[in-house]
């Protein structure tokens, strides 16, 4: 497990350390998509907290799994996207480039929790029930062998542990 704090690293660190324990650890894992999440939860702490995290990234077997502890019990949601530069745009980059994205109140804030799956897992391991009520899961088509029409396949989960 590599565990990181925001007062005993920088920027840098977090990038060269969430690096090698990715590629290390979870080679089939994208790497260009965890370091992007690792960057987009930091940096919603930093803009929307008071900028203190602790990241704690744990390689299975066959998951890898980020986490991001901050001070606020205010949970992320998707805003309008503003094209002029006013954001909008990190927490759908996050539920979009994770195979699993939940949010879970702490003691003294929330965790913030991102889950990739070794490629072969991604559809034995989405279960139904991890669905949330409140919004619909979105599917990614994509066109099947010739004749067949397209394939869907479902998108990333939100999940909600409110208790």
């Amino acid at each position: 497990m590599l565990v990181l704090d925001s007062r005993t690293v920088d920027s840098t660190e977090v990038r060269e350390s969430v690096t090698g324990f990715v590629a290390d650890r979870c080679p089939w894992a994208d790497l260009n998509a965890v370091r992007l999440v690792v960057t987009e939860l930091l940096a919603n702490v930093l803009h929307h907290t008071g900028g203190e995290w602790r990241l704690r990234l744990r390689a299975q077997e066959r998951r890898l799994t980020l986490e991001v502890d901050d001070a606020s019990p205010v949970r992320p949601t998707a805003r309008q996207p503003d094209f002029a530069g006013g954001g909008g745009f990190g927490w759908r980059l996050v539920e979009q480039l994770a195979d699993r994205v939940e949010v879970s109140p702490g003691p003294s804030g929330k965790t913030v929790r991102a889950e990739w799956w070794m490629p072969a897992d991604r559809h034995r391991d989405a279960r139904p029930q991890e669905r949330p009520a409140q919004r619909p899961v979105r599917s990614a088509v994509r066109a099947g062998p010739a004749g067949s029409g397209p394939l869907t396949e479902p998108g990333p989960r939100l999940v909600d542990h409110a208790g």
